[in-house]
């Protein structure tokens, strides 16, 4: 089997290439879309099955049962061998639609039976797991084209969510910029909205941690506490009565740290009218959301929140996470300027940063 790659600035011209160079009876194996900022790429990995003498025509039953979906819509008679084709016109939109119609029937097919399941949460897992498995066996391509596509998910999905909490504190790995969020959303409260607002920290386990956040929290005037034995937040928090909103920052920690993750777990279990958000950095795979998620999950995720759009090449997961784990964004962070950047989520900002990329949504607003 002869297995090449092609290339162009659309589908259709990718699709073309392979058309021209490998005639109509090309196997697509897989799609891709990539690049970032302003110019997008597209990939089509194709192969055509050689015959018994290597011609790649095959005259067998066989060989012709290999044939691509679009070429099975043919003539099935047998073929003499042909010289060498000519350079093949442009695909129209009628080739490009037959090639994709196998796909998209299978997953309308999909869809219908899936609508009245309700898995509980094993079910779930399994879904997760089996989709990140397809993505696995993907030899070559993005398997993307096997996903829903975004827009679908955004007009059924509730991907996004407003805060509605009076106590909000950030979880997440270590590195994803929960101190700077919580720095730009309390100023923008305090300073814009003119809230009372008050900062709790438990991040005393990095170097550097409690001085960082005090410094944001003495350029915003607000209060700080800062809290050595998690087993005091819920007591802290308590005596925070007068302030109509509480941000609790914690210490970035492993998704595999246990001990870690259960101490913070039993210390906000306590605290009263909490929102907890899961702060993730936009450039994290699938993967890495799924693994994030299902160790914070014990204690409780109420929202997540995407950090650094800006440093991100593929956004499609602002959309497909809260879809995917039932979970909605509230606030994504688009830069490092205090308190400019942050913004509250909305379905048609992120369908349209998931599907352009952040850089080419910023031109087009």
């Amino acid at each position: 089997m002869m297995v090449r790659k092609f290339q162009g600035s659309s589908m259709r011209e990718a699709l073309a290439q392979v058309k021209r160079e490998l005639g109509p009876d090309a196997l697509i194996l897989a799609t891709r879309e990539f690049g970032g900022g302003m110019r997008t790429e597209f990939e089509v990995t194709a192969s055509l099955t050689a015959g018994p003498d290597g011609d790649g025509d095959g005259d067998s039953e066989a060989a012709h049962d290999r044939r691509t979906p679009a070429a099975a819509y043919g003539p099935r008679a047998r073929r003499p061998k042909e010289p060498p084709r000519p350079a093949a016109a442009a695909m129209t939109d009628e080739d490009v639609e037959r090639i994709m119609a196998p796909l998209r029937s299978e997953l309308r097919v999909i869809r219908t039976l899936l609508k009245d399941v309700r898995p509980d949460q094993g079910i779930k897992r399994e879904l997760v797991a089996m989709r990140q498995a397809l993505r696995d066996a993907a030899v070559s391509g993005n398997p993307a084209a096997l996903e829903e596509p975004l827009g679908e998910i955004a007009t059924r999905a509730n991907i996004v969510a407003p805060s509605v909490r009076r106590v909000v504190a950030l979880v997440g790995p270590t590195g994803v910029g929960k101190t700077t969020t919580i720095a730009k959303q309390a100023a923008r409260e305090a300073l814009v909205e003119r809230r009372k607002v008050a900062l709790v920290t438990l991040d005393t386990f990095r170097v550097g941690g409690e001085d960082q956040i005090r410094a944001y929290a003495d350029l915003i005037g607000v209060p700080l506490s800062v809290v050595h034995d998690p087993d005091r937040l819920p007591e802290t928090v308590a005596q925070l009565t007068k302030f109509d909103r509480i941000f609790i920052d914690s210490a970035g920690r492993s998704p595999f740290d246990r001990a870690a993750l259960g101490q913070l777990r039993r210390a906000l279990a306590g605290v009263a009218d909490l929102e907890v958000h899961l702060t993730l950095s936009s450039g994290s795979t699938a993967a890495q959301i799924d693994r994030a998620f299902e160790r914070y999950r014990p204690g409780r995720v109420d929202r997540l929140l995407f950090t650094k759009l800006d440093e991100a090449d593929s956004l499609e997961e602002l959309v497909r996470a809260p879809a995917r784990l039932g979970t909605p964004v509230t606030w994504v962070t688009t830069g490092q300027r205090v308190p400019e950047d942050i913004e509250e989520a909305n379905v048609v900002g992120l369908l349209r940063i998931a599907q352009g990329g952040f850089g080419r949504a910023e031109a087009a607003a």
